[in-house]
Formats: structure tokens, C-alpha cells, sequence
């Protein structure tokens, strides 16, 4: 360890000199509040700089109540990672002037309340990670970088790490929503639901996906469809109750059916206070099914939807290059049962229709399809919520909801037997045998590219259904 005054002194003695005089500060540097950590130092003026603020408890002053149970201090550090972003836009989102360099960057943050690795809390102190751009003066360290390490970087930690930066009512209240949106998902199974959505809740999203549409119109249900959760803090939360099973939910054209079903997906996670889905809990291992053609398939066991057929000769372990449009959805829906899914979540936009319901194409008798399968797949513990306005499909499921000027309410039809049933897909053990991560004798990059898609050298994977709603968690799965 060294001192602020080594710090200073190592910066005087680089300033001028050719830009990897910076590795000088490869270092843990005690200042007055916090310390300075250097972990890896960019070796010219295109690279970035993986840095540490550890701040003792001590200086930080968070009361112990508010990270002494894991879910607080997941809500916490979520709450933290917020501020020091904001703190890092409002004081280092741009060079300093007459230099390059001087920014300060951790990852965005999304509507999702999740443990984040940029931030950590352990019993001794807070600490974010982060990445900069030290500054430059062309190929030479530039005298600025005593204004960001010493001057921006402690108006971003004084904003963003101390509990005296915040209101003390605004933090309780980001850990307390988290909490009782939690307590809902973990009593979700004892009241026999796989999702439930709170009166009042504002599902539309605005174009870029993340704040809730101005003027939208509230959630609500019919009486018949409420339960009510006694959570941990404030008023009882009381909302529509999707039970296990084989659910269609229907409705005309523009009625809110994808919206909901989006919001139910989104609801694997819990979300920051003024969302407006802060309530919206579904099963945390729910997947979206959508068709998806020309995808791979690497012996998946689709036999108990598809007869022997010229594209899959032994459907117990389909493998091909690529596959038509309802092989996909039914390869998903097998790989989600594989991995331990229990909610699965259709809507007929991205469906193929002949995996939905029969009579849809002449040989379609060679697939059994999703809506037959229904209810026997809820006698094996897996339910599906699916969006449909066919009368043959409506009359094959457990429950019926409709929408309507954006309340739901449940109707009763006349139901038809189904016969199919299901089966659970042969286990299988991932191996990664098929993904070359060399060109050459050279590794090739693996990146997160964006929310669902990460690049592996020259190629990328596109993952339309995976449940990354924040670009760290995509980061992470390239990482893994």
C-alpha cells in the first residue's frame, strides 16, 4: 500500500513521459476516506483502466440494517451502482479539456433491481469497480490525470458512496420494494400461482424499452382473479393470480395481451420503485418460447411433439445445421424443459401456428401440438401462458382469460378433451465441443454486443429469448 502523497508524487514524476510510465501506478493507495485501487493499466490511450474505490464502513456511515441480510445487500448495491453512475455521467462523461481521456464508466444499469458486480459490500467496507481512461496528451501522460484521480473521481465517490448523499427515505424504500417483490415470488408456489400482477401496475413501455409509457392505462382484474399478498412492509398488495396449469389469455387486437406477457417475462426480476411493474413477480426460471428458424439443433429429444420425419430422422436426438420455423419453437420448448423451466410463455405472434394448434397445414398430424400438450404438461409441474385468440386452442386450456380495455378477467368455455401427452426430454450434459474460440493460434474475442447478442470472433450469437434485460448479465454470459 502507499500513501496519497506517493500517489501524487508517482503522477509528477509521469507527467510528459510516454504513456506506459501509468504502469507506475499499479498500486493500493490509502487517501483520507477511501482507497485507490489500480488492478489493470491500459497500456496506450485507446485502452481502458480497471479501477477500485474501497470506502470503510466507517467513512461510508450505510446503517448495518441496511445490508444485514443478502437481499438488502443486493438492493443496496443495485441502489449504489445507480448513483455512482449517474455521479459519473453528471462529473466524467466527457474528456477533460485539452486532453483525451478522463472518463469514468460503469456499466448502465436497467429497470432490474440485481446483484451487481460492479458494486460490493463486505463486512469491513463498500467498494465500486470501475473502468477510465486515463488522460493523454498525445502518446504521453498528461498532467490532468491528477484531476481525475484525485478531484473527478472524489466528487463521484462523495455523491454515490456515502450514506450522507442520500435520502435516507429513498434508500429504505429501494430496499423494501425489493424485498416484498421477493417475499410475493417466494410465496408464489403456496398459493398455487406462477405469476401474479399487482392492481395498478403500469406494464406499457416507452420506445426505448425502460421507463413506463406517460398516460398509460393502470392494470386491473376482476374480483375473481385477486389475491393478496401480506408482504413485509406497508399495505397488503392485492392483484390477478395466474394459477398453475395451461392458461390462454385472449383478447381483441391492441387489448394489452403482448404487453402483459411481456411484463410477465420481465417479472423473472424484481424492479427499481417508479417502474411501475415494481409488483409484477412471475416463476424466476420462466422462458419465453418464440420460433426461431435456421437455428441449430444438437440432439435435443423432440419426440414427444414430432413423428419421425425427413428433417429429423430419430427425433429423440434431432441434430441438424439448421432447422425450419417449428422445429425451432418445439427444439425451445424441449431445451427450456431440459433446463429445468417451469413457466413456459408462448404468444401466437411469434409462433408458428402449426405448433400451436392442429388443421394449420396438411401434414401438420406429424406434430403434436403445444396446446394439446397443455394440460397433461401441468400434471408434470410445468405451466404455459400462451397468447391466442383460436377457438380450438382457447378450448384446450385449464384456465381462459380475456383482455379487455386493460383489465383482465377470466371466462368459462366449453373445454375439449386432449389426449397427447407429455413426456419430459431425455437429460442431456452441455458440453461447448462445438464453439472454437481460436482463428488460428489466435484467441478470438468473446463480447457482449448488445442485450442478447454476444460476439465470438468473427461470428455472433443472437439469443432472442434469453433473460438478459441489462447488458452486464450478457457481459457475464461472455465472459462464463
Amino acid at each position: 500500500m502507499a500513501s496519497e502523497e506517493i500517489l501524487q508524487k508517482t503522477l509528477k514524476n509521469a507527467d510528459g513521459k510516454p504513456f506506459q510510465k501509468y504502469k507506475g501506478l499499479q498500486n493500493n493507495f490509502v487517501l483520507e476516506n477511501y482507497e485507490i485501487i489500480f488492478d489493470d493499466i491500459q497500456n496506450d490511450r485507446a485502452g481502458h483502466t480497471a479501477m477500485r474505490v474501497r470506502v470503510p464502513h466507517k467513512k461510508a456511515g450505510f446503517p448495518a440494517d441496511m445490508y444485514d441480510t443478502k437481499k438488502r445487500e443486493i438492493a443496496l448495491r443495485d441502489l449504489i451502482a445507480r448513483r455512482f453512475r449517474e455521479a459519473a455521467r453528471t462529473h466524467a462523461r466527457s474528456p477533460i479539456p485539452k486532453t483525451s481521456g478522463g472518463e469514468v464508466y460503469i456499466p448502465r444499469p436497467g429497470q432490474e433491481i440485481l446483484e451487481r458486480g460492479s458494486i460490493a459490500i463486505t463486512q469491513y467496507f463498500v467498494e465500486a469497480r470501475f473502468t477510465v481512461d486515463l488522460p493523454a496528451d498525445g502518446n504521453k501522460v498528461s498532467a490532468m490525470a491528477m484531476n481525475l484521480l484525485l478531484e473527478r473521481i472524489d466528487r463521484i465517490v462523495s455523491e454515490s458512496m456515502y450514506f450522507s448523499a442520500y435520502k435516507q427515505s429513498k434508500v429504505y424504500n429501494h430496499l423494501q420494494t425489493y424485498e416484498n417483490a421477493e417475499f410475493i415470488r417466494e410465496n408464489l408456489k403456496a398459493k398455487g400461482l406462477v405469476a401474479f400482477i399487482a392492481d395498478g401496475a403500469v406494464l406499457p413501455r416507452r420506445d426505448d424499452d425502460l421507463a413506463p409509457m406517460i398516460d398509460a392505462v393502470p392494470f386491473s382484474c376482476s374480483d375473481d382473479l385477486k389475491v393478496t399478498f401480506e408482504v413485509p412492509y406497508g399495505e397488503p398488495i392485492t392483484g390477478a393470480g395466474i394459477p398453475k396449469g395451461f392458461t390462454v389469455i385472449s383478447g381483441n387486437s391492441r387489448s394489452g395481451k403482448s404487453t402483459l406477457i411481456d411484463a410477465i417475462y420481465a417479472g423473472v426480476y424484481d424492479h427499481i420503485p417508479g417502474d411501475g411493474r415494481e409488483y409484477v413477480i412471475s416463476s424466476p426460471d420462466a422462458a419465453f418460447i418464440i420460433s426461431e428458424p435456421n437455428r441449430p439443433a444438437d440432439s435435443v429429444d423432440i419426440s414427444m411433439f414430432v413423428k419421425e420425419t425427413p428433417e429429423f430422422e430419430g427425433t429423440s436426438a434431432a441434430k441438424r445445421e439448421f432447422v425450419s420455423s417449428p422445429m425451432s419453437e418445439l427444439l425451445s420448448v424441449s431445451e427450456a424443459v431440459e433446463m429445468g423451466s417451469e413457466l413456459l410463455l408462448v404468444d401466437e405472434e411469434f409462433s408458428n401456428p402449426c405448433v400451436l394448434r392442429k388443421g394449420f397445414l396438411a401434414d401438420d398430424e406429424k406434430i403434436t401440438p403445444l396446446s394439446d400438450m397443455g394440460s397433461s404438461m401441468g400434471e408434470q409441474g410445468i405451466s404455459m401462458i400462451m397468447i391466442s385468440g383460436d377457438e380450438s386452442v382457447i378450448r384446450s386450456a385449464d384456465t381462459v382469460l380475456i383482455v379487455k380495455d386493460h383489465k383482465l378477467s377470466r371466462t368459462e368455455v366449453e373445454r375439449k378433451a386432449a389426449d397427447a401427452k407429455f413426456s419430459r426430454p431425455a437429460v442431456r450434459n452441455p458440453v461447448s465441443k462445438g464453439i472454437v474460440y481460436q482463428k488460428g493460434h489466435r484467441d478470438v474475442n468473446v463480447n457482449a454486443q448488445e442485450i442478447r447478442t454476444i460476439e465470438i470472433g468473427e461470428f455472433k450469437v443472437h439469443v432472442p429469448t434469453a433473460a438478459f434485460f441489462d447488458i452486464s448479465q450478457t457481459d457475464a454470459a461472455a465472459d462464463a
